[in-house]
């Protein structure tokens, strides 16, 4: 990174994150890390006077449109189609949710997501997206996970793959899959912290009230957690 000699700014090239979303999509699993790329680049730019932004950020619809459905109802547009998409892409993120997870996937966009990944620095999956990665055989011979109610189920779709039940996020050289929802957002701040370092990833962190590394994996929601659930007082009564 240098200092352009004309103006003073700090010169480079903004990483390009593209998020891939489906009909349906889980919306955690796309905002959650979406918004931690685009803090990342607030708060570099705030640092540092005068910067650009360390990413770009874009949402790309593998249906047949723009415009999208999220499983909780809310309707929004992605940027482009897969069609449209052109040009260097550093870091290739899919979102999970209910077309993924059913196999709805048109068999031209899988094969999109698998000619683009060839030529990605990064590809990576939050919650059930790993299962389109699987089924672009991204994870074959790899190390994997997904949402830990989802295990079996990429186990069968990805028998080549060794997945993994308990962590937060796997890595197997340039391949990323996280666990469940809010994981992505422990994948995205791993990945601020890879690209610019601990600092930068911290100051997101504290700003978006996450853990850096967040303690323990995802085993402890399918179990400890549900325990919880059966003595834990109701909220109304705590605030009395």
């Amino acid at each position: 990174m240098t200092r352009n000699q004309n103006d003073g700014t700090l010169a480079h090239t903004a990483r390009r994150i593209v998020f891939v979303a489906a009909p349906e999509t889980e919306i955690l699993d796309l905002v959650g890390p979406l918004q931690v790329f685009a803090r990342a680049s607030d708060m570099y730019c705030r640092e540092n006077p005068g910067a650009l932004p360390v990413y770009s950020v874009e949402v790309v619809s593998i249906s047949s449109g723009r415009s999208l459905t999220a499983n909780c109802g809310l309707h929004f547009n992605a940027d482009k189609t897969f069609r449209e998409v052109s040009g260097k892409i550093d870091t290739l993120l899919v979102a999970g949710g209910n077309a993924i997870e059913q196999n709805e996937i048109n068999p031209e966009a899988v094969r999109w997501l698998k000619k683009v990944a060839a030529r990605t620095r990064r590809v990576g999956s939050v919650c059930t997206g790993a299962m389109l990665l699987a089924r672009a055989g991204l994870l074959d011979g790899r190390r994997a996970t997904t949402h830990w109610n989802w295990c079996h189920t990429l186990i069968k779709r990805a028998p080549r793959a060794s997945v993994e039940s308990d962590p937060i996020f796997v890595r197997d050289e340039n391949i990323y899959t996280s666990a469940g929802v809010t994981a992505g957002m422990d994948l995205a701040l791993a990945l601020v912290e890879e690209d610019h370092g601990s600092r930068l990833a911290l100051q997101v962190a504290r700003n978006l009230v996450l853990y850096l590394r967040r303690p323990g994996g995802q085993s402890q929601f399918s179990a400890a957690l549900s325990l919880q659930l059966t003595d834990r007082k109701p909220l109304r009564e705590l605030e009395a």
